[in-house]
């Protein structure tokens, strides 16, 4: 089997020569690597052309103005990542949506395509999430991390790509989509390393707020959300963390209505988190 890689990139200067050395570290290298950098004001730009004539499969594409209307990352993200899928010349098994903050061991795509190659149900994959040196604790091995996410192309382009919208989820929706048309997805014990923390790109209130949002949109089985509320009230800021996610999701859900979902993802949703919460009470 043979992969392309697809990366999003954003004033990543600082960590994205170690994703690089990473890539072009492997024991099987991409058929193409193709970088979107979202209007970069860093030193992305300089870091990228300097290995460009070293490597070959690496294509490097400046956007100015990409999809202004699309402010929040996930979904903008999904946009970028079903834009350079268009861009894409050579045909690949498997499309690797990597983060331009990320560290991977030299045999990272070996071990994923083989589990590919051994599983043909298998449609999404990710690695294991290490930051700070920790390997994060994984409570559902279907979930997965949109920072490592590999998915096989006939399965891409069976769920509709990556959904676009103006709230957040691409990486979690696919993998929602995915087990609604009956392929695997399933998170693997090959580390990756995250150089930065997640969700620093705006400030803690406003990722409540969005986060909200988000579950109003899919939307989120409401006693499954209310469910969710409650356990954030012990953690960070507290109350008003909890109160904000309430918000966003009442303006979403019931207010604007806002459906950028299909129906299908919905429903596959909504029939898990009933699982999720029979399972907790005993069901």
């Amino acid at each position: 089997m043979n992969y392309s890689i697809l990366t999003p990139t954003k004033n990543e200067g600082q960590h994205i020569e170690e994703t690089i050395r990473s890539i072009v570290g492997q024991r099987v290298p991409p058929l193409e690597w193709i970088i979107l950098d979202d209007d970069s004001g860093d030193k992305t730009e300089e870091i990228v052309r300097s290995y460009l004539d070293r490597y070959p499969y690496i294509h490097y594409h400046k956007l100015s103005g990409f999809r202004p209307e699309l402010i929040n990352t996930g979904g903008r993200v999904a946009a970028l990542i079903n834009y350079g899928n268009s861009l894409r010349s050579q045909s690949a098994d498997l499309i690797a949506k990597i983060d331009a903050d990320t560290r991977f061991g030299d045999d990272f795509f070996v071990r994923m395509l083989a589990e590919f190659e051994k599983d043909p149900t298998l449609g999404i994959a990710s690695g294991h999430l290490v930051e700070n040196g920790i390997p994060e604790r994984i409570t559902d091995r279907r979930s997965g991390r949109g920072a490592s996410l590999l998915i096989r192309y006939s399965c891409f382009l069976q769920i509709g790509k990556f959904y676009e919208s103006k709230t957040r989820g691409e990486d979690v929706l696919a993998l929602v989509a995915a087990r609604a048309l009956n392929w695997k997805t399933w998170t693997f014990d090959f580390y990756f390393h995250h150089l930065k923390p997640e969700g620093i790109r705006k400030s803690r209130w406003q990722n409540h707020f969005v986060t909200g949002s988000y579950k109003g949109s899919i939307p989120y089985w409401l006693p499954f959300f209310i469910g969710n509320i409650l356990r954030d009230l012990a953690k960070r800021p507290y109350f008003l963390g909890s109160l904000l996610q309430l918000y966003g999701y009442i303006l979403s859900c019931y207010i604007h209505r806002y459906r950028p979902f299909p129906d299908f993802v919905s429903r596959q949703f909504r029939l898990e988190q009933k699982l999720k919460l029979k399972t907790k009470i005993g069901f």
